[in-house]
């Protein structure tokens, strides 16, 4: 991985002192799961079967990556002809090889310390349900969560998957906490209205502006939380999770957010 010079420090902006959290809401692919650069070489190599220039590394993909996928593609000199036959191969290639992919360093005793204040955890990906929990079963960490949540087919919508599960489960979106790594992600919290915190080093560059707190390391994430209720009340158990470190909106989904290509076709 080529790290760039901005990726040692967290961003300032912080979730406000007198947040609320009962809920954490996970991303996989690329905030737990640390498999950007599978997913690059996977890329790389439908690129590369066309004759199209590669991706050099990681902080390259990460400035093209973005979502709607066929977007991506076009950016990346697939033609729209062509798009439907090089998803296909991708989505041939990284499975093969997402077994390689580990968890980002600190992500089971961000976890273990999140459970430990006494905040619900649910990890909700648009990798398809079986698939996810495939992929989740090498890293043990299964039981930290609530739920566990994928989408049904490779063309449902990730937003979708939230939005239903946060209107059944009848929390408040002010006390509810998503985490994720790229721009849709982001959108997800928006329209429901939730908090969000941005993971810097997953499969997209953070967007230059100052909405939501971003973090380079996971362990920061308990950093952020221990302004909120959870934190506090749960201050022994962050000392003893993560020796060293130191949410009012509301609303639900309305008007819809178009998700057209967002999730074909790269797990995340």
């Amino acid at each position: 991985m080529v790290a760039g010079a901005g990726l040692e420090q967290s961003h300032p902006v912080r979730l406000p002192h007198s947040t609320v959290i009962d809920v954490v809401c996970w991303d996989w692919n690329g905030t737990l799961l640390d498999d950007t650069e599978v997913a690059m070489a996977a890329m790389n190599a439908v690129l590369h079967d066309r004759g199209l220039p590669v991706l050099p590394h990681v902080d390259a993909y990460r400035k093209v990556f973005g979502f709607p996928i066929q977007a991506l593609y076009a950016r990346l000199g697939v033609s729209d002809v062509d798009f439907q036959l090089a998803a296909g191969r991708y989505l041939e290639l990284f499975p093969v090889h997402v077994e390689r992919a580990q968890l980002h360093p600190g992500a089971d005793a961000a976890l273990r310390a999140i459970g430990r204040l006494g905040a619900e955890q649910v990890l909700i990906s648009a990798t398809i349900a079986e698939v996810l929990q495939a992929q989740l079963a090498p890293h043990a960490i299964a039981g930290h969560f609530d739920q566990i949540l994928g989408i049904t087919d490779a063309y449902a919508s990730k937003a979708d998957v939230v939005a239903n599960w946060l209107e059944s489960s009848g929390h408040d979106p002010r006390r509810v906490l998503m985490v994720g790594d790229t721009n849709h992600d982001e959108e997800i919290a928006e329209k429901l209205a939730v908090h969000f915190i941005r993971f810097a080093r997953g499969h997209q560059e953070p967007p230059d502006h100052d909405r939501h707190p971003v973090v380079h390391h996971l362990r920061d994430i308990i950093e952020h939380l221990s302004g909120s209720r959870v934190g506090r009340e749960g201050e022994t158990a962050l000392r003893q999770g993560l020796p060293g470190m130191a949410s009012s909106v509301s609303g639900t989904l309305a008007g819809g957010l178009d998700t057209t290509g967002y999730e074909i076709p790269i797990a995340h």
